[in-house]
């Protein structure tokens, strides 16, 4: 083990010791702990049994700070399932860490921090620019950078979902993913067939209303469904839906 965890392990047993009388409120039997190298005694009441030995008890310590490597951890973890007293040791010492940060005593700021700080800055002289001769960037067309893909509202083709007052507009199909996206508006009271998502779904309302398992989305709001999820949403005074979804839902007509 490297110096530098075993001087934080010995900064650590400092701070358990100080810190002795907030894990003593803590405990259930409102004991106090002390550590020893050779393992837990209780001041105040009944001898506990003895930690297995010393590299169990530093092994518990540093895994509380999470300073521990791979290899170490490993080691860590056989003596857990060896010495199932550790288990209580490691979470008494995780309690104590996590206090710990709550007992520092608040550090004041000067008044005149900022002002002075200002002034300094201030103070500094000017960097000077440096004059950089930058190249333009040239690229052979590939299919990654293609032009981007522009639908126009007016060139939207809309067409009847097969569902009374429902109708859609394709913007674009992924063949790859087996996903769409489109345009959907719904008339005023029209409730969609209940269905199962194949993939995600997304969903942003553009106008109007969407009521998706009891809660009333408006303009702007966006719902995502998970893959397996089934809902049958519906609206009130109609709604136009920006969507994103798998061409796999499986309807429940």
């Amino acid at each position: 083990m490297s110096k530098t965890k075993f001087k934080l392990f010995n900064i650590y047993l400092k701070l358990w010791h100080l810190e002795s009388s907030i894990l003593s409120a803590r405990a259930a039997d409102n004991l106090k702990f002390k550590i020893n190298l050779g393992g837990i005694t209780i001041i105040g009441g009944k001898q506990m049994e003895m930690m297995p030995d010393e590299e169990s008890i530093i092994l518990a310590a540093l895994q509380a700070l999470d300073i521990l490597d791979e290899s170490e951890r490993g080691a860590f973890a056989e003596k857990l399932k060896e010495f199932a007293e550790l288990k209580s040791e490691l979470a008494a010492l995780e309690s104590t860490i996590a206090a710990i940060a709550y007992t520092a005593p608040p550090v004041p700021v000067a008044p005149d921090l900022k002002n002075r700080l200002l002034q300094r800055i201030a103070e500094l002289p000017p960097t000077p620019a440096k004059s950089v001769n930058l190249k333009p960037i040239v690229t052979s067309p590939t299919e990654n950078n293609a032009p981007s893909l522009i639908v126009r509202s007016h060139d939207v083709q809309w067409k009847s979902y097969g569902v009374p007052g429902v109708s859609f507009g394709k913007l674009y199909i992924d063949k790859k993913k087996r996903e769409i996206t489109c345009l959907m508006r719904l008339e005023p009271g029209v409730t969609f067939p209940l269905h199962r998502h194949a993939a995600s779904e997304e969903v942003l309302v553009l106008e109007g209303d969407l009521i998706v398992e009891g809660e009333i989305c408006h303009q702007g709001d966006y719902i995502r469904s998970v893959p397996g999820s089934t809902h049958s949403p519906l609206t009130e005074g109609g709604c136009l839906l920006l969507m994103k979804t798998s061409l796999d839902n499986e309807m429940f007509v």
